[in-house]
């Protein structure tokens, strides 16, 4: 009976023990199992984070390629609209719009050079307001702006900082105060420079912007060509019959012109009115002649950037861009000298010209009305032969 009893609780023991031992491993299985799920779960959600990224970088290239294409696009439209400026404050206008579009920046200026190429002058500027006010000049190779100009490539601050000490110091003793263009870009033709474009404030998601702004650069310069041939085509179709220059209604927009570009790149301008008064008398073919004589010698002589018109009977007036008092004195003496007794080989001869000349500043009143005020108000040289 007690060997039983024995044998009953050594089986219960062993029963017991068993069954803890079935118990932890179910638990131990369990945990594992908990693990994995937590694992897997891990794994999902990476996966759909993954997914999630995938598509949000692809709808970002689905976006940037659909927005290539709408430039291309856009792009001859935008060639067009350049092109069709007939001025140059038309023409940054639309170039400022094509950099917009092409490159994203809000913030630009665009600089355009006279027609000696020596000086550059602001047209417009857009987001800069606080650093660059009008009317604002500077010469090629003065700053960064005028050190594009000069080298005639596209120029970043990044290509700055490697320059050599004696250019950085060259371009910073020169540079406008409190500006420094992130990209700027010549505007050249044919190797005539025509201007500067300036961006500022890229947005770093823009891309092929060096391109895109050099082909713009170019089209402007292409266009800034198209619109000067444009002027002298205008001044061409109003010639007067026996010197082939300007009449007198060409007077007035050239002469407003001329002034526009003193204000814009404080250039002095200087205007010389000549008087024949051997066309006021009765010989008319003499007075032709004459009048012929003085108009061939002064295109002969004169640069391409000047300009001569007939404005009366017996008279003729030169505008003189960047000229001077010192340059207009040397112009004046020599058409003193060479001008009086000239003659042809019918044996017409100038007997006496009238001279008298002034120079207009940007600080002067620079209206047409103001300054033909103060040419009628100054009286004629005679110079004889």
């Amino acid at each position: 009976m007690l060997q039983a009893l024995y044998g009953l609780a050594a089986g219960l023991v062993i029963g017991g023990l068993a069954f803890l031992w079935y118990v932890s491993s179910r638990k131990a299985e369990t945990a594992g199992y908990r693990e994995r799920v937590n694992q897997l779960n891990r794994e999902v959600a990476s996966l759909r984070q993954d997914c999630h990224e995938a598509s949000s970088c692809t709808q970002a290239q689905a976006k940037e390629i659909q927005h290539h294409r709408d430039l291309a696009v856009l792009l001859p439209e935008l060639v067009k609209q350049i092109f069709s400026a007939r001025t140059s404050t038309e023409l940054a206008e639309f170039v400022s719009r094509a950099i917009n579009l092409m490159t994203g920046t809000e913030r630009m200026a665009v600089f355009l050079a006279d027609r000696t190429g020596r000086r550059l002058g602001l047209v417009l500027e857009k987001g800069l307001s606080s650093v660059l006010r009008m009317p604002l000049s500077l010469g090629v190779g003065e700053g960064h702006v005028g050190f594009a100009a000069e080298t005639g490539r596209v120029f970043s601050a990044e290509d700055f900082s490697k320059e050599s000490a004696l250019v950085k110091k060259q371009v910073e003793d020169s540079a406008l105060p409190v500006y420094m263009p992130e990209l700027a870009a010549p505007m050249t033709s044919q190797g005539v420079l025509y201007g500067v474009l300036c961006l500022n404030d890229i947005p770093r998601t823009a891309t092929l912007v060096r391109e895109r702004v050099r082909a713009i650069a170019a089209i402007a310069a292409a266009a800034n060509e198209n619109i000067r041939l444009l002027e002298r085509f205008e001044t061409a179709a109003d010639l007067d019959v026996d010197t082939a220059l300007p009449g007198r209604s060409q007077l007035r927009p050239r002469l407003d012109s001329e002034l526009e570009r003193v204000r814009r790149f404080s250039s002095p301008l200087s205007v010389v009115e000549l008087q024949l008064p051997d066309c006021l008398g009765s010989d008319r073919l003499l007075a032709k002649e004459v009048m012929r004589m003085c108009a061939n010698f002064l295109k002969a002589t004169m640069r391409n950037i000047d300009t001569g018109l007939r404005t009366a009977r017996d008279r003729l007036l030169l505008l003189l861009p960047g000229t001077g008092e010192d340059g207009v004195g040397i112009v004046a003496d020599r058409l003193s000298k060479e001008l009086p007794g000239m003659t042809n080989e019918e044996g017409d001869r100038i007997s006496a010209v009238g001279m008298k000349w002034i120079t207009c500043h940007p600080s002067d009143e620079l209206t047409v009305e103001a300054v033909n005020g103060r040419l009628d108000g100054t009286v004629f040289q005679e110079y004889r032969a």
